[in-house]
């Protein structure tokens, strides 16, 4: 690589990065700048105002929706493949994930009997 070549990269390097850096904060330097009012800077998301600080610990109910969101997800995750592959199964295959079905619904059974899915 000669003294050209390098340069080059260099220079390459450099507007990449400044652009990067623009793009990035463009909205921060050329957008609107709205003044809030009251409360309107308070994080939420259900639109109720806030009852405690976000440094508290969360409820287990919160844990329970976490933990049953990821057995589902991921549940889903292998039925895909299933789905996807239906006609070309075997009897074995095809046995073996109508047991995986089974036991997903008597799991959400499960849960639904002991009250987990209740909102309150």
């Amino acid at each position: 690589m000669n003294h050209l070549d390098a340069i080059a990269i260099v220079i390459d390097l450099v507007m990449v990065l400044g652009l990067t850096g623009f793009f990035a904060n463009a909205n921060r330097l050329l957008g609107p700048h709205p003044v809030h009012e009251g409360d309107a800077d308070i994080p939420f998301e259900t639109g109720e105002r806030p009852i405690d600080s976000a440094e508290q610990k969360m409820s287990v109910l919160y844990h329970r929706f976490a933990v049953l969101f990821v057995v589902f997800d991921v549940d889903l995750a292998f039925l895909m493949p299933w789905a996807l592959c239906r006609g070309s199964l075997t009897a074995g295959l095809a046995i073996s994930m109508t047991v995986f079905t089974a036991l997903l619904f008597f799991m959400l059974t499960y849960f639904w009997r002991k009250g987990v899915l209740e909102c309150r």
